[in-house]
């Protein structure tokens, strides 16, 4: 008996030894290599400094990060960490403009993977990029000094690239609230719901499901355009490289939103079941198009500068739809209807259908019906259908 007690606590030990060096191991894999993670803080100086090799608009370096975070696990965590210090620690515009720069490049050059743990780092304040403390004022009587009643030009850039700096951080802070999906479109990512409960919703409550869905898009379409609009550079700021090439990656994805925002506005609009919405959803799609009236005669002149100015070198623009007072007045008189009164009776003998389900409010479905339709032939067509079938008798 003392025997077979020894064996089985020797089996214990070398079972406990085992797992002890698995743990260490392991904890050892975790942590990054000194040398790594020197690299990919030299990768970084690359991508931020002002230093000449056109760093700015050179993604090799921003490449050469994502390989090296791609080695060691724990490594985005410390390239987080070291953005936001060289953010903290800038003192003028352009200094965090780059820093900022980076940030944005490396959210649309990563893989899923790498863009899910990067905003998970935002979002845990590891990563930030909300107003860096650079050295100069948005204001440039601030700027000018005490008792002194001119601005020189110097003061003027500078108040230019604060402007345009603080209007690129409000834009990535809204940005990171946004994914790339695999057909390359952007999506706004959306906090799951509380109570996890995993109960089929009801056929009744389908399409308010869906209507929710399109008027949060259409809602974060909204917001992510009004930073954009606001982010027009003027002739100091745009003399920037890095200026330029930001400008150039927000006007980029402002197409994509704009395009979503213009499908789901679509949507909106000729939706006939409106109506048959909660009164909270019916709130929102009014405010949604109130919005929508002001702000499309906004984004069309936004558009029409930057083409007119050569921003960012881009050509080709969306063709901006002015939504209108009467269209979205046509949403708020649309009168609400009950759930029992989408269905009808047929030929009065007793059975019930519903709606077309073509008039659902927010979902659009292509479907194949075949119909009776009279078709008249002439004498022609007669003698082909009789050389076909055999039969030689006239009709």
């Amino acid at each position: 008996m003392k025997v077979f007690r020894g064996k089985i606590w020797a089996a214990l030990g070398s079972l406990m030894d085992h797992v002890g060096a698995a743990s260490n191991k392991a904890s050892t894999a975790a942590v990054p290599d000194r040398a790594l993670l020197t690299d990919i803080e030299a990768a970084i100086a690359r991508c931020t400094d002002g230093g000449g090799g056109g760093s700015v608009g050179d993604d090799r370096h921003v490449h050469e990060i994502l390989f090296l975070v791609s080695n060691a696990p724990g490594a985005i965590t410390f390239l987080s960490r070291r953005i936001t210090a060289r953010l903290e620690a800038a003192r003028t515009p352009a200094t965090a403009l780059r820093s900022l720069l980076l940030v944005h490049r490396l959210l649309r050059a990563g893989d899923r993977y790498f863009e899910q743990d990067f905003r998970g780092l935002w979002a845990s304040h590891d990563l930030r990029v909300d107003a860096p403390r650079c050295g100069c004022s948005c204001s440039p009587l601030a700027a000018s000094g005490a008792g002194v009643n001119y601005v020189t030009a110097s003061t003027v850039t500078a108040t230019g690239a604060c402007s345009f700096l603080h209007g690129y951080t409000a834009y990535l802070e809204e940005r990171m609230q946004w994914v790339i999906n695999q057909s390359g479109n952007l999506e706004p990512t959306r906090a799951p719901p509380q109570d996890h409960d995993d109960k089929p919703h009801p056929a009744s409550s389908y399409d308010a499901v869906a209507a929710e869905e399109l008027l949060f898009k259409l809602t974060m379409c909204q917001r992510l355009l009004d930073v954009a609009v606001q982010l027009l550079p003027d002739n100091n700021t745009s003399a920037s490289a890095a200026a330029r090439s930001a400008f150039g990656i927000v006007l980029r994805e402002s197409f994509k939103v704009y395009d979503a925002f213009n499908e789901g506005i679509d949507v909106l609009l000729r939706s006939r079941s409106v109506g048959r919405l909660s009164k909270s959803l019916r709130v929102s799609a009014q405010e949604v198009l109130r919005k929508a009236c002001a702000q499309t005669p906004e984004l069309k002149e936004f558009y029409h500068k930057c083409k007119k100015s050569n921003v960012g070198k881009i050509t080709e623009y969306p063709v901006v739809r002015v939504v209108t007072p009467a269209q979205a007045s046509a949403i708020e008189l649309m009168p609400p209807v009950c759930e029992e009164d989408g269905r009808k009776e047929i030929g009065g003998a007793g059975v019930v259908a519903e709606e077309n389900e073509g008039d659902a409010p927010f979902e659009s479905k292509l479907e194949t019906t075949i119909s009776a339709v009279w078709v008249e032939f002439d004498d022609e067509d007669h003698q082909a259908g009789r050389e076909f079938t055999g039969d030689d008798h006239s009709s």
